[in-house]
Protein backbone atom coordinates (compact mmCIF):
# COMPACT_ATOMS: atom_id res chain seq x y z
CA UNK A 1 0.00 0.00 0.00
CA UNK A 2 1.25 3.41 -0.18
CA UNK A 3 0.77 6.84 1.66
CA UNK A 4 -1.48 8.14 -0.10
CA UNK A 5 -5.41 7.63 0.54
CA UNK A 6 -7.63 7.05 -2.42
CA UNK A 7 -9.75 10.18 -1.97
CA UNK A 8 -6.11 12.32 -2.75
CA UNK A 9 -5.46 10.17 -5.79
CA UNK A 10 -8.83 10.74 -7.31
CA UNK A 11 -8.81 14.09 -6.55
CA UNK A 12 -5.21 15.03 -8.65
CA UNK A 13 -5.73 15.31 -12.20
CA UNK A 14 -3.65 13.13 -14.51
CA UNK A 15 -1.60 13.78 -17.17
CA UNK A 16 -4.37 13.79 -19.35
CA UNK A 17 -6.67 15.90 -17.01
CA UNK A 18 -4.09 18.88 -17.13
CA UNK A 19 -3.61 19.12 -20.95
CA UNK A 20 -7.39 19.15 -21.46
CA UNK A 21 -7.46 21.88 -18.67
CA UNK A 22 -9.11 20.04 -15.92
CA UNK A 23 -7.51 20.90 -12.51
CA UNK A 24 -8.20 21.26 -8.86
CA UNK A 25 -10.32 23.75 -7.24
CA UNK A 26 -8.39 27.29 -7.53
CA UNK A 27 -6.10 26.12 -10.23
CA UNK A 28 -6.17 28.10 -13.59
CA UNK A 29 -7.54 26.12 -16.29
CA UNK A 30 -4.68 24.57 -18.77
CA UNK A 31 -1.86 24.94 -16.19
CA UNK A 32 -0.23 21.42 -15.04
CA UNK A 33 -0.19 21.05 -11.56
CA UNK A 34 3.47 20.81 -11.12
CA UNK A 35 3.59 24.30 -12.68
CA UNK A 36 0.80 26.22 -10.80
CA UNK A 37 3.04 25.80 -7.65
CA UNK A 38 5.93 27.56 -9.26
CA UNK A 39 7.83 24.18 -9.18
CA UNK A 40 10.05 23.11 -12.15
CA UNK A 41 8.17 20.89 -14.70
CA UNK A 42 9.22 17.70 -14.67
CA UNK A 43 11.23 16.20 -16.94
CA UNK A 44 11.17 13.68 -19.13
CA UNK A 45 13.17 10.17 -19.07
CA UNK A 46 15.81 9.87 -21.86
CA UNK A 47 15.17 6.19 -22.57
CA UNK A 48 13.96 7.65 -25.53
CA UNK A 49 17.24 9.21 -26.61
CA UNK A 50 18.97 6.42 -25.29
CA UNK A 51 17.01 4.21 -27.87
CA UNK A 52 17.86 6.45 -30.59
CA UNK A 53 21.22 6.05 -29.97
CA UNK A 54 21.36 2.37 -29.91
CA UNK A 55 19.67 2.50 -33.31
CA UNK A 56 21.80 4.58 -35.07
CA UNK A 57 24.96 2.54 -33.97
CA UNK A 58 22.82 -0.40 -34.12
CA UNK A 59 24.33 -2.55 -37.78
CA UNK A 60 22.45 -2.03 -40.86
CA UNK A 61 19.25 -5.01 -41.23
CA UNK A 62 20.01 -8.41 -43.12
CA UNK A 63 20.36 -7.94 -46.98
CA UNK A 64 21.90 -4.14 -46.29
CA UNK A 65 25.38 -4.09 -46.97
CA UNK A 66 27.39 -1.71 -44.24
CA UNK A 67 29.22 1.34 -45.86
CA UNK A 68 32.87 0.62 -46.95
CA UNK A 69 35.25 3.27 -44.97
CA UNK A 70 37.14 5.52 -47.08
CA UNK A 71 37.83 9.18 -46.37
CA UNK A 72 36.15 10.65 -49.66
CA UNK A 73 32.93 8.51 -49.30
CA UNK A 74 32.35 9.26 -45.92
CA UNK A 75 33.21 13.48 -47.28
CA UNK A 76 30.27 12.30 -49.85
CA UNK A 77 27.91 10.89 -47.03
CA UNK A 78 28.36 14.13 -44.90
CA UNK A 79 28.22 16.47 -47.96
CA UNK A 80 24.87 14.39 -48.49
CA UNK A 81 23.15 14.54 -44.68
CA UNK A 82 23.63 18.36 -45.53
CA UNK A 83 21.85 18.72 -47.92
CA UNK A 84 24.82 19.98 -50.69
CA UNK A 85 23.87 17.61 -53.41
CA UNK A 86 26.26 19.20 -56.33
CA UNK A 87 29.22 18.44 -53.98
CA UNK A 88 27.33 14.59 -54.01
CA UNK A 89 26.61 15.09 -57.59
CA UNK A 90 30.22 15.87 -58.68
CA UNK A 91 32.14 13.88 -55.78
CA UNK A 92 30.18 10.55 -55.90
CA UNK A 93 30.05 10.22 -59.52
CA UNK A 94 33.77 10.66 -59.96
CA UNK A 95 34.30 8.16 -57.09
CA UNK A 96 31.46 5.44 -58.95
CA UNK A 97 34.03 6.17 -61.96
CA UNK A 98 37.57 6.08 -60.62
CA UNK A 99 37.61 4.29 -57.01
CA UNK A 100 40.10 1.39 -56.68
CA UNK A 101 37.07 -0.80 -54.34
CA UNK A 102 34.29 -2.15 -55.93
CA UNK A 103 32.26 -1.62 -52.62
CA UNK A 104 32.74 1.82 -52.94
CA UNK A 105 32.39 2.44 -56.39
CA UNK A 106 28.85 0.99 -55.41
CA UNK A 107 28.15 2.79 -52.52
CA UNK A 108 28.91 6.32 -54.39
CA UNK A 109 26.22 5.03 -56.84
CA UNK A 110 23.98 4.70 -54.03
CA UNK A 111 24.50 8.11 -53.08
CA UNK A 112 23.90 8.87 -56.72
CA UNK A 113 20.84 6.63 -57.01
CA UNK A 114 19.16 8.55 -54.03
CA UNK A 115 19.91 12.34 -55.19
CA UNK A 116 18.13 11.37 -58.43
CA UNK A 117 14.30 12.21 -59.00
CA UNK A 118 11.61 10.11 -59.04
CA UNK A 119 11.09 8.61 -62.24
CA UNK A 120 7.40 8.29 -61.58
CA UNK A 121 7.22 12.47 -60.88
CA UNK A 122 9.66 13.09 -63.94
CA UNK A 123 6.91 11.54 -65.83
CA UNK A 124 3.67 13.05 -64.33
CA UNK A 125 5.81 16.57 -64.46
CA UNK A 126 6.07 16.04 -68.28
CA UNK A 127 2.45 15.11 -68.25
CA UNK A 128 1.41 18.23 -66.97
CA UNK A 129 3.76 20.43 -68.97
CA UNK A 130 2.19 18.73 -72.31
CA UNK A 131 -1.30 19.10 -71.47
CA UNK A 132 -0.67 22.88 -70.56
CA UNK A 133 1.16 23.31 -73.51
CA UNK A 134 -1.65 21.31 -75.56
CA UNK A 135 -4.46 23.10 -73.85
CA UNK A 136 -2.86 27.02 -74.40
CA UNK A 137 -2.45 25.86 -78.12
CA UNK A 138 -6.02 25.19 -78.45
CA UNK A 139 -6.88 28.20 -77.05
CA UNK A 140 -5.01 30.08 -79.47
CA UNK A 141 -5.82 28.08 -82.25
CA UNK A 142 -9.41 28.66 -82.05
CA UNK A 143 -11.75 31.74 -83.08
CA UNK A 144 -13.18 33.77 -79.81
CA UNK A 145 -16.96 35.26 -80.54
CA UNK A 146 -16.79 38.98 -78.93
CA UNK A 147 -19.00 39.90 -76.12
Amino acid sequence: MTDREPADAAAEPGPTDAARGAGRAGEEPGVAPDRADGAEPRRRSKKRGKRRDAEAASPPPEGVPARPRDPALERVQQAFERGDYALVRAEAGRLAREAERADVRRAARELLRRIDPDPLAVILLLAAVALLAFLSLWYWSHAHAAP
